[in-house]
């Protein structure tokens, strides 16, 4: 029986809950329209195309192809994962923008548990951020295993979705496409300035549904894996994601040893 071609739906750009001039003066209206209007949407059109191909390949079953695509679709695809959550994740100064939660909230007692103060949380964000290496996120995660508050870093385009257990809370983008024309290189002043529209109400409520949901007992590992004969071919590791990578290699070569 022959695999037939259904409609996808496609995916669209999150309507943003503020005007384009909203962020200003963390964020301008030129950065902000070239980021959400240009950057943003490109991703989510080449998904969208990838998508198309990748259904076109299947109905062929061209196995070739569908390999091809899945770079394209987990680049583009974690993009926009990535930039949705980070619009979510502001707000306007005049609105929720950098007011910081009731310390004695459940979530405000966690990051006192976890890391003293918002302070201290906020500052170790901030130089991690800063830091990381040519393009990618910085996060602030819950770890559902241990209900522990977490700082993780991805690259690229990749999302903590890759990761078991990690629940995404807060993700500021460190790509040079959401600051630039602002900051130039100066990427810690955008970092410094980034926690004035910082919308903790998202968070809190991200953590709140967090806290109510169970844990995963299996790695969901996201990128292709092949294991063939004595060779293991690893298609897009993140270093998040290494070392589950690192145990599917072990527990491959084990069962080939074995039969």
């Amino acid at each position: 029986m022959g695999l037939t071609m259904s409609t996808l739906v496609k995916y669209v750009l999150p309507k943003l809950a503020y005007e384009i001039t909203g962020l200003e003066p963390v964020i301008s209206r030129h950065v902000l329209d070239l980021h959400y209007n240009k950057h943003h949407l490109t991703y989510v059109n080449n998904l969208n195309a990838a998508l198309d191909q990748l259904q076109e390949a299947m109905v062929k079953q061209d196995l070739s192809k569908i390999v091809a695509l899945q770079q394209t679709i987990i680049f583009n695809g974690g993009s926009h994962i990535n930039h949705s959550m980070y619009w979510e994740n502001l707000a306007p100064i005049a609105g929720a923008g950098g007011k910081l939660p009731d310390p004695k909230s459940a979530f405000g007692e966690q990051v006192i548990k976890d890391w003293g103060s918002f302070d201290k949380l906020i500052d170790y964000f901030t130089k991690r951020s800063t830091a990381i290496k040519g393009s990618g996120w910085g996060w602030l995660v819950l770890n559902k295993a241990i209900k522990k508050l977490e700082f993780l870093e991805t690259h690229d385009q990749d999302t903590i979705s890759m990761i078991p257990d990690m629940s995404p809370l807060l993700t500021i983008d460190v790509w040079e496409h959401s600051y630039y024309l602002d900051y130039k290189n100066l990427r810690a002043e955008y970092m410094k300035n980034i926690w004035k529209i910082v919308n903790w109400q998202t968070v809190e409520k991200r953590f709140e549904a967090s806290m109510i949901q169970g844990t995963s007992n299996q790695p969901n590992i996201s990128f292709l894996t092949f294991c063939k004969d004595d060779q293991l071919s690893l298609i897009h590791i993140s270093e998040p994601t290494r070392r589950y990578a690192i145990s599917y290699a072990v527990f491959c070569l084990k069962k080939k040893k074995n039969k």
